[in-house]
């Protein structure tokens, strides 16, 4: 039970919904996408022209407005610079993604083997100074096999040995008659033949993550809940933001004198680069729960550092810790939080 009103309570505040109904609206304005890759996708064979990056900062602007507390617009090149050069700003912050890498593979055994991978930079721009609050790296992925006809199923498990691991993200079900037809081949892929692909999907997982992330740098604006306040949101950015992961599992060397554990972070672990490195020390947070008498605020949640722990090993997307403070009385262990906290540059 515990557990639940604590996830309730917490889709709240990343939602910017206010018990007392006075949560301040966010004004978010999207820079063109930059594409640094060289990808092309056309709109279609009877419009040979690019429109990825038009479609990636549609899909981010669709992510800001499933929150009601967010508005937000994309902004051609123009419009862009007359922002960035005007003197009155009505918005709250800008944002800008960059695709600075896109690997997309296949092969053929059976059937067909997508993957994708890619890695897009996040700008985030303060509207009062027109400065870059932050600049952070997320990762999307994504997987997809596909059998080329019913009649390869019975060939099936014969070929799952050579194929590693190719349901990480599923079976595509659905091309067991085979593949949907989307038009004749082009020279660039179309639209139409993209955005079905595991190739969109990488690009949308990342999108997402790049959304999630600017939400937190926002997200104290969110929650100010007082109409009548002097600051506006841009005031209340916070100047630092934390990478959060979790306690997994102990290691297999791990003494009860040198507790090791296995964390949730790593090199691109929530989307950032390095966002651990050897070395570093991090809290760790456990959290208790109250219930209040207060009808608006039925819930409190209180965080506290109940002990520190040191980087020893790093993976891409995980990393090994060692207890190096404790609690007697509470103890580190599996399902605690791992919190570094990081300054923004130039604060």
């Amino acid at each position: 039970m515990k557990r639940f009103i604590t996830a309730i309570l917490i889709l709240f505040m990343l939602s910017g919904v206010s018990y007392a109904g006075h949560t301040r609206r966010i004004s978010v304005v999207i820079f063109p996408t930059i594409n640094s890759t060289g990808l092309e996708i056309w709109e279609s064979k009877f419009y040979p022209y690019n429109v990825l990056e038009q479609k990636m900062s549609n899909y981010l602007e669709e992510l800001f407005k499933t929150s009601p507390m967010i508005d937000a617009r994309v902004l051609d090149e123009a419009a862009m610079n007359r922002w960035l050069s005007g003197s009155r700003r009505g918005d709250d912050m800008a944002v800008q993604l960059e695709l600075y890498s896109a690997v997309m593979k296949d092969r053929h055994v059976i059937g067909t083997m997508e993957s994708g991978k890619v890695l897009v930079r996040l700008r985030v721009f303060d509207s009062r100074r027109v400065q870059e609050l932050t600049v952070r790296t997320v990762k999307g992925t994504d997987k997809r096999f596909t059998l080329d006809s019913a009649e390869d199923i019975f060939f099936f498990d014969a070929a799952v040995a050579g194929l590693g691991i190719p349901f990480e993200n599923g079976l595509d079900l659905f091309g067991l008659t085979n593949k949907k037809y989307t038009g004749q081949k082009m020279s660039r892929l179309t639209w139409s033949q993209f955005q079905g692909t595991p190739y969109w999907q990488a690009m949308k997982n990342a999108i997402h993550e790049a959304y999630r992330q600017s939400v937190e740098q926002i997200r104290n604006a969110i929650r100010s809940n007082d109409p009548n306040a002097e600051l506006t949101a841009r005031d209340n950015f916070s100047d630092s933001y934390r990478t959060v992961g979790r306690i997994l599992a102990p290691t297999a060397t791990s003494k009860r004198n040198r507790r090791d554990y296995i964390i949730s972070l790593g090199r691109f672990a929530n989307g950032y680069l390095d966002a651990v490195r050897v070395g570093e020390v991090l809290d760790v947070i456990r959290s208790d729960t109250y219930v209040t008498v207060d009808p608006d605020n039925p819930v409190a949640v209180l965080p506290k550092v109940i002990g520190k722990v040191k980087v020893i090993k790093v993976y891409d997307d995980n990393a090994v810790v060692r207890v190096i403070k404790d609690n007697r009385k509470e103890s580190v262990t599996l399902q605690d939080l791992v919190v570094k906290t990081s300054k923004i540059a130039g604060k």
